[in-house]
């Protein structure tokens, strides 16, 4: 995430949206005010509703943003050639290596999933929220057929691969609770 100050200036809504992921993941969404955004930025109330209508448009934007960034870097390892098991070694570094580059858009998300089994959303973020779910069950299936190729080519072995995924999934995500950033150190450390 960029300087907010130098960013309000060249990207506004980027700007707006890294702060609003940045209260999101410190205070949750219920307690997050677009006031607090505004504070964030040193910018006005106004300025936010320039460019969102509400602070329920910020929270699916920043969902909408996380997926994509995932998507972006696990596509291009998915298809590419390499066996099955570098394959699915390769994804899973770049799966972790993106949740902690925008950790705080990820922390949305997970926050979305929570207030979905808590059933604590309206029926229109319900509605939202569907389509962002089934966009986290392709990523998953991604990697599910990742393996399959695997197993069916004897690479890799689960003996119940639709169960064995979960706990994989759940110490990839796992990062995004625990990690924190250490000044000067990278993602990729």
């Amino acid at each position: 995430m960029a300087n907010p100050n130098e960013a309000l200036v060249n990207e506004p809504r980027e700007a707006i949206l890294d702060a609003a992921a940045l209260c999101f993941m410190e205070r949750g969404f219920n307690a997050t005010s677009i006031d607090d955004i505004a504070r964030r930025l040193s910018a006005t109330k106004g300025m936010v509703y320039h460019y969102f209508s509400s602070k329920a448009e910020l929270f699916f934007e920043i969902h909408h943003r996380a997926m994509d960034a995932l998507f972006e870097e696990l596509e291009p390892v998915a298809a590419s050639d390499l066996p099955a098991p570098e394959r699915f070694t390769e994804m899973a570094r770049r799966y972790v290596h993106t949740l902690i580059r925008t950790q705080p858009y990820q922390r949305t998300v997970s926050e979305a999933v929570q207030m979905v089994l808590r059933n604590s959303t309206t029926a229109e973020q319900r509605d939202q929220l569907t389509d962002l779910q089934s966009r986290r069950s392709q990523c998953e299936a991604m990697f599910m057929a990742v393996l399959e190729e695997g197993m069916s080519n004897g690479t890799m072995q689960a003996s119940r691969p639709r169960v064995s995924i979960k706990p994989v999934f759940g110490a990839m995500n796992s990062v995004i609770n625990w990690y924190h950033h250490r000044e000067g150190e990278t993602a990729e450390q």
